[in-house]
């Protein structure tokens, strides 16, 4: 048979297990076989899509028997985005799937076994993403800019409204983007926008490949003053990112009040993405490692100081040590 023929056959197996990446692991014959979008348990038809050697990537067509832990997918792009993978699976199973891939991974690569597994912790299920990178595309066929996550497995940009993962303050603007950018003159040379949020300020850094022109920045200073979202321009590395020319804005920040700490960054640095899962985190971290005045910590790769700094509100000294 040939491999056009064998791609457009309609095939169907029971799905034995389900990777953390939401893909459903049928056993074919001599190879196994990923489903995207399958569940553990459930019977399905699906069509090949790519074939590597020791595996097949596969098409989901139908579900013939649903797993009860399926749920309906929120996102009008889930299933061409590849921002998402998992809001097919409910809340609770996802959680099961992570940590089930985790204590998987300390026994068969690290070669350890947990003593104590802890209850996980959760945090909000949507619009809790406070760190992004959206890929902006001009495409004439479609006679409009896309601004979105890029397609699961593809180059190309999603064509999607609005993102249910995202801070409603970005999510729910992407056609509002998506419009402000077309009307630019720099429309074709703006690749991709950084989203930031802390807990009180939001901001979009357009990565921009020529200058504005004077017109462009007034139409980017209308929408900052109209959105509420700071706008910075980023014309080469991230050092290089800044607020539009003439504008006064308030740092970034978010807190952690169970320590007294208000941490102020860059838009374009690294901050846990789920801010109150953060918190939680960071206040768990704490407990389970009990600091007094008599402790002396190391925190490698210390960032903001997300973990160093409410450390250091318990313990005797704290060495924090970050590198490029």
């Amino acid at each position: 048979m040939s491999d056009f023929r064998a791609r457009q056959e309609l095939l169907s197996g029971t799905v034995t297990d389900t990777t953390a990446d939401g893909r459903g692991v049928i056993a074919g014959q001599g190879k196994t076989i990923f489903v995207h979008g399958a569940l553990t348990g459930e019977l399905v038809s699906f069509r090949i899509r790519r074939r590597k050697r020791r595996y097949d990537e596969a098409e989901l067509v139908e579900v013939q028997s649903a797993s009860s832990d399926r749920v309906e997918p929120r996102c009008a792009a889930y299933r061409v985005c590849g921002g998402c993978s998992l809001q097919h699976v409910s809340p609770a199973c996802q959680i099961e799937l992570k940590q089930a891939v985790l204590l998987d991974n300390l026994q068969r690569i690290g070669g350890v076994s947990a003593e104590r597994v802890l209850d996980p912790l959760t945090g909000p299920v949507w619009g809790y993403r406070r760190k992004a990178r959206l890929a902006v595309r001009d495409v004439q066929k479609k006679g409009r800019v896309l601004v979105g996550f890029r397609e699961r497995n593809k180059p190309w940009v999603a064509d999607m409204q609005r993102c249910e993962i995202l801070h409603p303050r970005v999510g729910e603007r992407l056609a509002e983007l998506s419009e402000l950018i077309g009307s630019l003159a720099l429309r074709n040379r703006i690749p991709q926008i950084e989203v930031a949020l802390g807990d009180d300020e939001a901001c979009l850094v357009f990565r921009v490949l020529d200058e504005p022109s004077g017109q462009d920045l007034e139409r980017l200073q209308a929408f900052q003053v109209s959105s509420g979202l700071q706008v910075w321009l980023q014309p080469a590395g991230p050092d290089t990112a800044r607020p539009l020319p003439g504008t006064d804005l308030a740092a970034l920040s978010y807190s952690l009040p169970e320590f007294g700490l208000q941490l102020e960054f860059r838009p374009t640095d690294f901050v846990q993405v789920n801010g109150p899962l953060n918190a939680r985190m960071v206040s768990q971290a704490v407990q389970l490692l009990e600091p007094d005045s008599s402790s002396k910590v190391l925190d490698l790769y210390c960032g903001l100081g997300n973990f160093s700094l409410p450390i250091a509100t318990r313990a005797g000294s704290v060495l924090g040590i970050e590198g490029s």
